[in-house]
């Protein structure tokens, strides 16, 4: 049996610094979401910060019923004294480790901007382009439309240097895409609403979820809003997978194989903690995110896991 311990250790994936925290106390965690379990894991979701020299880091973390740490689902900066009246038009990129997209073939530029908090998420975006001139151009161009129109027209249309942009907006967020042909417009114009829209414990939506929904939408342009929904708000995926039944790993996605074939190839790696969800959605089986999904809630279900 694991014994449980009530202090949580992990780096802060911001700035490397090893960070602790006592879950059992209220005032060592910004907030706390339990979850269902997750292939035989009791695990649970805390938004922590620590504070440097000049920004305050945030992490949220995901453990495990034993207090260990089983991997983050996101991490950003603020800066301490907050936005001065003097960089009033300033906007602070997402902290995350992977890249944003470069291009896609249907996408030249997506951003998802905060009217509120100023931060930028850069979704797909060349490194040549300056993201903050762009969410700083983006957001004076719906204030503008705001003082021409009653409603803003969704989705908005403007231009910025040489690119055409669609934007959708909500009193809290813009959605900008440049598309380089109009394939998916249609697509993202059904789903737009629900990102702009979206209400979650993070202010800061994370770019490895929408980067893949993007990745995604190339493949299939076909994604239900309620898919949409599960896959920017599943913290689960995040988190690296334990099973105290390793022996049984090979029979167990013989079994599930049958059902989903998908299992063969990703569902050994996952359940010996070498890859999580995430990263098999982001690489070669983004296509196959039904049959993922699919089998994420058989496993849970008939909780083969023991």
């Amino acid at each position: 049996m694991t014994v449980a311990h009530s202090i949580t250790q992990f780096k802060c994936r911001v700035c490397g610094e090893p960070l602790k925290f006592d879950m059992k106390n209220p005032g060592a965690f910004i907030s706390k979401s339990d979850h269902e379990d997750f292939f035989g894991m009791k695990l649970t979701t805390y938004r922590v910060a620590h504070d440097t020299d000049d920004e305050r880091h945030f992490n949220t973390v995901i453990v495990d019923h034993a207090g260990f740490f089983r991997g983050h689902r996101d991490a950003y900066t603020e800066p301490l004294d907050g936005i001065t009246p003097t960089i009033d038009r300033n906007y602070w990129i997402f902290h995350e480790e992977s890249s944003p997209i470069g291009k896609t073939e249907n996408v030249r530029l997506a951003l998802l901007i905060s009217r509120t908090d100023r931060w930028v998420v850069d979704v797909v975006c060349p490194n040549t382009m300056k993201v903050s001139e762009i969410a700083t151009l983006m957001v004076d161009r719906v204030e503008e439309s705001q003082r021409v129109y009653n409603v803003i027209p969704q989705p908005m249309e403007t231009r910025i240097a040489d690119m055409d942009i669609h934007a959708w907006t909500s009193d809290e967020r813009v959605l900008c895409v440049s598309f380089t042909n109009g394939s998916l417009k249609p697509t993202i114009d059904a789903l737009a609403e629900h990102i702009v829209n979206e209400k979650e414990d993070s202010i800061v939506p994370r770019r490895r979820m929408l980067s893949v929904i993007f990745k995604i939408l190339e493949t299939n342009p076909n994604l239900s809003p309620s898919m949409l929904s599960r896959i920017m708000n599943e913290d689960m995926l995040f988190a690296t997978l334990h099973t105290p039944y390793e022996e049984r790993i090979p029979s167990i996605v013989e079994r599930t194989a049958q059902r989903f074939p998908v299992a063969a190839e990703i569902l050994g790696p996952l359940l010996r903690g070498y890859i999580t969800f995430v990263d098999v959605l982001e690489g070669e089986f983004s296509s196959e995110y039904e049959e993922i999904f699919e089998l994420i809630d058989f496993v849970n279900r008939r909780r083969i896991l023991g």
